[in-house]
């Protein structure tokens, strides 16, 4: 299905550029991103060379730190030498233009199907690891310790971001996408399950880290 050349040449020179990143942007991270990349656009009418190839660069401006990272992933693929072996020049314009849009945060729609694809394929809307996420960064950033504030801090924060205040939409149809969303909105519209929630990963959490208790 993929170019065997193209996919060699991004397992050996691209994937391992995220070696040296954080374990949420690590080779794992985007395999898993390549996988949802296939699922998406199972039933699309594109090229799985260029959904391949997106998926592949998507993060690889992390190099140069989070901030603006989609426009320096971006401007990777297009200073890329070799990617000529393989795509025309407005096809690797294409390619960059998907990678730059590929941040699900955006309020602004993908250019193409290509950017639309990837931005579902990037996007994380899986109820415990946002919660586990969100209290980490109010306990170890913010210095929130007390369980009652972390809860609320928690919770106000994933209300205001994914369901009440929700400025991004689901660009394509994906089933793990929109169950994650459903999943979101149950537990925020039902105190006692976010509750239960909160206090499972709050324990995991406490037994790790030296700044709560």
């Amino acid at each position: 299905m993929i170019n065997p050349a193209l996919k060699a040449y991004i397992e050996e020179k691209i994937i391992p550029l995220y070696l040296p990143f954080d374990p949420s942007h690590s080779p794992e991270h985007v395999y898993q991103v390549i996988q949802n990349s296939f699922e998406i656009a199972t039933d699309l009418h594109v090229n799985f060379d260029i959904v391949y190839t997106v998926a592949a660069y998507h993060d690889t401006g992390m190099r140069d730190g989070r901030k603006n990272h989609e426009a320096t992933s971006k401007a990777i693929v297009m200073a890329d030498p070799h990617l000529p072996q393989f795509f025309s020049g407005p096809r690797i314009q294409l390619i960059g233009e998907a990678v730059e849009d590929h941040r699900a945060s955006l309020a602004t729609e993908p250019r193409s199907i290509y950017g639309k694809i990837i931005a579902e394929a990037d996007r994380d809307l899986d109820f415990q690891r946002i919660l586990t996420r969100t209290l980490s960064y109010a306990l170890h950033v913010k210095g929130i310790n007390h369980p009652d504030q972390l809860r609320q801090e928690a919770y106000q924060y994933i209300a205001n971001k994914y369901v009440t205040n929700r400025r991004f939409q689901l660009w394509l149809p994906y089933q793990k996408n929109s169950q994650g969303l459903a999943e979101i909105t149950q537990k925020i519209n039902d105190l006692q399950a976010f509750e239960e929630s909160f206090n499972s990963i709050y324990q995991q959490i406490k037994k790790t880290s030296p700044q709560t208790g």
